[in-house]
């Protein structure tokens, strides 16, 4: 019999436009943080979390829709090969239809469940996301996405088991 887990599923983006936080500047000074103001081009992100395994993966997505969905459920199955893995996801409309239902029919490791509505903070891949920002995107103006994408993935790399616990609230 195979382990078990619970994961959780969420997307998110980014663009060149930075992404204002706190931040310390000179008495009398404000906080300033160079822009070139571009919000036609979009880093796509999906990620999941199996909080209780400490554990967590992300992709770069060409969009955010089905096709970038059924790329990160492929991911998960192939990271998570020892286990059944019980997904929550919100109600997106790309997180459903045929191509999903047939993905779940060919991974039968894997099974889906929807969040209810209008709750966001039950997905704990929301406190993932709201961490990346903070540690590697607030406050910082990058260049081009590929620069955005390498600074997450630096940021993540280091992060522990105990971290994604923490973070996910996990005692």
């Amino acid at each position: 019999k195979r382990n078990e887990t619970v994961v959780f599923q969420d997307e998110t983006g980014s663009t060149l436009h930075p992404r204002l936080g706190f931040g310390w500047a000179r008495c009398g000074q404000r906080l300033r943080v160079p822009t070139t103001s571009q919000h036609n081009r979009r880093l796509n992100l999906s990620g999941w979390v199996a909080p209780l395994l400490g554990r967590y993966g992300m992709i770069r997505t060409e969009h955010g829709n089905r096709e970038g969905f059924l790329e990160v459920l492929s991911h998960l199955y192939r990271r998570l090969q020892r286990y059944r893995i019980t997904l929550y996801v919100d109600g997106a409309g790309w997180h459903k239809g045929a191509p999903v239902q047939q993905f779940l029919r060919t991974h039968p490791r894997l099974r889906l469940h929807y969040l209810p509505p209008y709750q966001p903070a039950l997905n704990r891949q929301e406190r993932i996301w709201r961490r990346i920002r903070y540690e590697a995107t607030t406050n910082r103006w990058f260049e081009t996405l590929d620069r955005i994408w390498d600074t997450v993935q630096r940021t993540t790399r280091a992060w522990t088991p105990k971290k994604i616990h923490r973070l996910c609230n996990v005692t």
